[in-house]
């Protein structure tokens, strides 16, 4: 069996369809109250900024947000809408020193939107190195491109994101969408979120702390690099990885499969509660717990690997393509030294050389 080619196929069809984010479409909103701090100091439409911006802050109530990093000095910020439309309901900016503002409309306890539909685009000098990137759409799609930051915190209510860019701290949180993320370069921390809806992740670089978590929906990974630390959780839908070198790495699936290849793992633990698990790793974990409830177990290991393997089954076979020897219910493979648990309550546990 070649895991990895599962892997690399499962990738290829899930990943796509994740960061396809055409097509958004969200409900008018109506009357709404809509209140922010120094409303005063605020100007309204589109704008040239030649400051030098460092901190951007964004925050759009309904409408496709695009931000562009480009080969330019300045900063435009563009709305576009589908009818003419007064000073009050247009987007509003406020340059503070080195930060910007962006809100949806004039600062007011009552406002009506109804009929009319925004979208925003804003360009920024791609060789300018962010320090705090924010975000927060609550109806509509985020797309980022081509910029570097220090921090990036991305939220949507409702509607898809795809980010593309270069961060050192990245929180991304989807209330109800999907969620494609491609991180280029070195990060501290990645955490992404989501309750409802798909995540894939391309990440090219090392990272200090990795935590991805998806209440309903599939989970996709790429990872070229080493994690330390590296956290994994979808209540319903199934998990794809692909990845480098992971110090620490726990996978939790709550209902549906684990597909995971990775180059080497040094401290392993999956659990899927109802699906299949298939596990192709380029070394043999220290330390490796491997659980499943329902789907069976297989695992593709170096045949030269010295593990001692402690097997629980409730209902299933175990079958094997190593050189085992068998020691009471323990099966080692060379000296034994590193230590392997898989427990199956329902299906068969295979062990294959990679």
């Amino acid at each position: 069996m070649n895991t990895k080619l599962l892997v690399a196929g499962a990738m290829a069809l899930i990943v796509p369809s994740t960061l396809c984010l055409t097509g958004c479409s969200f409900g008018l909103i109506n009357t709404v109250s809509y209140q922010y701090e120094n409303a005063d100091k605020y100007t309204a439409g589109d704008r040239e900024i030649d400051d030098t911006i460092t901190k951007i802050n964004i925050d759009y109530l309904a409408g496709d947000v695009k931000v562009r990093g480009t080969d330019t000095d300045i900063i435009k910020v563009d709305e576009t809408a589908n009818t003419d439309i007064d000073a009050d309901h247009q987007v509003h900016t406020w340059v503070d020193g080195d930060t910007l503002y962006v809100r949806y409309c004039v600062s007011t306890k009552s406002i009506n939107f109804s009929k009319i539909e925004k979208s925003l685009e804003i360009t920024i000098p791609e060789a300018q190195e962010l320090d705090d990137f924010i975000i927060e759409v609550s109806s509509g799609c985020i797309d980022l491109n081509g910029f570097t930051t220090d921090n990036l915190y991305s939220h949507a209510s409702s509607g898809n994101m795809d980010i593309d860019c270069t961060a050192t701290d990245i929180e991304v949180k989807s209330s109800s969408g999907n969620v494609g993320l491609t991180q280029r370069g070195n990060s501290d921390s990645v955490k992404v979120k989501a309750s409802s809806g798909t995540i894939a992740i391309n990440h090219d670089g090392d990272c200090k702390s990795f935590d991805i978590d998806s209440s309903s929906g599939k989970i996709s990974i790429m990872q070229n690099g080493t994690i330390d630390q590296a956290k994994i959780h979808s209540s319903s839908g199934g998990v794809t990885a692909m990845l480098g070198t992971v110090n620490t790495l726990n996978v939790d699936v709550s209902s549906g499969g684990i597909t995971l290849d990775a180059d080497e793992i040094k401290d392993l633990t999956t659990k899927a509660s109802s699906g299949h698990s298939a596990i192709s790793l380029g070394a043999v974990p220290e330390i490796s717990s491997i659980s499943c409830s329902s789907g069976g177990i297989e695992v593709s290991i170096p045949e030269d690997s010295d593990v001692t393997v402690h097997v629980s089954i409730s209902s299933g076979e175990f079958n094997y393509e190593l050189p085992f020897t068998k020691d009471g219910k323990n099966y080692i493979n060379g000296n034994g030294t590193a230590d392997m648990n898989i427990q199956c309550s329902s299906g068969d546990v295979s062990f294959h050389k990679v």
